[in-house]
């Protein structure tokens, strides 16, 4: 919303969204709504999403999702029945507009060892949590309909987004932790490489996107081309914190070892729920769980991410 109020006149805008349940996001909506935004109240997660009806659109942006990889059952249900019920609503309204849905990495995720590969856009779909699964479902949805509704999509799955109020207990918080309190988990040197990218460049690239003719019905990795090891990480958010991280550095063969067992597919299948998404995210940092390979992005967008030192300071201050 900030960048395309920097962008766009505030009446040019519709925000379809569900009633305020704290403090900050009703803050954030009484801004909105004094700047002159249409706010239209509505539940992606029931049939008849609102009682207002649709207004016309050039562009939409679905970006209304469940993010808690911890979720199940009903509780994801906004990531896939919701982009339905999105489409219903809207109707013979998004008719020539562009829908830019953002999707994840953990569509793709992985099961077994990534053996120095990184994901593309046309590697498999092993997702490994319903999170996965259903934001799978929200783009194919998306597809399938675009004929009929004649719109056209453009999909960014997302990798690692970091920025000021990320979601806590997160990958940069939990090493924030780590390095503040010297605690030995922050300084293994853990060699799996995570694609990242701010949040700033996310909301750039998307309305970029949105006017972009060649990104009709096309769908993007989207992360920063470097993706730094996750021991490079911490190493970043010591410095920026003060909190200076020394390397301890483990054999080879442990992290062989680690990652063996963390990616064994059998091992997955037989480890008990409550077990299975501990298991994941250890999978995700002893091997290139979620690295991207953005070359089909870097054919459209050229503009330089922010710097990774300057954003964690920024965040993490």
């Amino acid at each position: 919303m900030k960048h395309l109020l920097d962008q766009y006149p505030a009446s040019d805008i519709a925000c379809l969204v569900k009633p305020a349940m704290k403090p900050r996001e009703g803050e954030a909506l009484t801004s909105y709504r004094t700047a002159g935004v249409q706010l239209i109240e509505g539940d992606l997660t029931r049939p008849f999403v609102s009682g207002t009806p649709p207004p016309s659109v050039d562009v939409v942006f679905h970006l209304a999702a469940n993010i808690d990889t911890a979720a199940s059952g009903t509780e994801l249900d906004v990531n896939d029945i919701g982009t339905e019920h999105l489409l219903a609503w809207l109707g013979n309204g998004c008719r020539g507009a562009r829908i830019i849905y953002s999707s994840s990495i953990a569509v793709h995720d992985r099961r077994g060892m990534s053996k120095g590969r990184p994901i593309t856009e046309s590697s498999p779909f092993c997702a490994r949590t319903e999170y996965g699964e259903t934001k799978l479902r929200g783009e194919q949805i998306l597809q399938s309909e675009a004929p009929n509704r004649g719109y056209t999509y453009t999909i960014l799955r997302l990798a690692t987004v970091y920025g000021p109020d990320a979601k806590p207990g997160g990958l940069f918080d939990q090493f924030a932790r780590y390095a503040a309190s010297g605690q030995l988990a922050g300084r293994l040197d853990w060699p799996g490489r995570t694609s990242i990218i701010h949040v700033d460049d996310v909301c750039t690239l998307m309305i970029a996107l949105a006017k972009e003719p060649r990104a009709a019905n096309e769908i993007y990795c989207v992360a920063n081309a470097a993706a730094p090891t996750v021991s490079e990480l911490a190493q970043h958010i010591g410095r920026v914190t003060g909190h200076p991280v020394r390397p301890l550095r483990l054999p080879k063969f442990l992290w062989a070892a680690a990652r063996a067992s963390a990616c064994n597919r059998v091992l997955f299948a037989l480890t008990p729920g409550r077990l299975k998404l501990p298991l994941w995210r250890l999978s995700l940092i002893v091997d290139d769980g979620f690295w991207f390979d953005t070359t089909k992005l870097q054919s459209v967008w050229r503009q330089p991410p922010k710097d990774l030192d300057a954003s964690l300071a920024e965040i993490l201050k």
